[in-house]
């Protein structure tokens, strides 16, 4: 099977806007895409990452495009928590039709999601079994974006990644330990103390540990017996 891992930058959208403007990352998988009079749809379900606040204003900006009469338009959007669904559409036109033959071509195969950095660039992982469709996303990619290739080659399926099989954590789990990770309390050397979070969090010494150990030994443990199969 041929592997393609690909960047898309400085895509000029409302959707990259909105992830730029409130410093969120989305993790999505692309379900679907149809059109109808004269207009592309596409079909997301995803999971977003960041400050609740952040999420917040991501969402709400996303909602001011459900009357958007040019350019891109939310068509539906229902939210659990950080999940979503998400059908959003543009009128057609030459180059959309070009992106969606190549990028959304049937034969492609998703194994991670696509990532959505808070820096507004897309980051791609897909298959396809033989070589000739990646090359054309490759080439249309290159002539028509910011296009990064990243990897390019013909190797077996080592391991793939949905989001519904994450280890489940509650919103006060989630919220702290997405905290930690942007206060650099996981890098080394550690940029923040438990003691510091406590004052950002308002919480107690005590909770917070427990909230960080409970959320770290469900995903761990998930990790860990995922390497194991």
């Amino acid at each position: 099977m041929w592997i393609l891992k690909f960047k898309v930058l400085d895509i000029e959208s409302p959707l990259t806007q909105a992830i730029k403007n409130n410093n969120v990352e989305v993790f999505y998988y692309p379900v679907n895409n149809y059109s109808k009079s004269r207009r592309h749809y596409f079909v997301l379900v995803g999971k977003i990452y960041g400050e609740p606040e952040s999420r917040r204003k991501y969402f709400r900006e996303i909602r001011k495009l459900k009357n958007a009469r040019n350019g891109r338009r939310l068509e539906f959007l229902e939210l659990e928590g950080d999940c979503f669904v998400m059908i959003t559409s543009h009128a057609e036109t030459r180059e959309s039709k070009l992106m969606v033959g190549v990028a959304y071509n049937p034969e492609l195969i998703h194994f991670e999601p696509v990532i959505w950095h808070k820096d507004g660039w897309e980051e791609f992982k897909v298959a396809s079994i033989g070589r000739k469709n990646l090359e054309k996303l490759i080439s249309v990619g290159e002539s028509e974006y910011e296009f990064e290739l990243l990897e390019f080659k013909k190797e077996k399926l080592k391991n793939f990644g949905f989001l519904t099989i994450f280890p489940e954590l509650t919103k006060k789990q989630e919220e702290i330990l997405n905290l930690a990770l942007n206060n650099g309390y996981y890098e080394y050397p550690r940029k923040i103390s438990l003691d510091k979070l406590t004052i950002l969090t308002k919480t107690s010494f005590s909770t917070i540990q427990e909230h960080i150990r409970k959320a770290e030994n469900k995903i761990l443990n998930f990790v860990i017996r995922a390497m194991k199969k």
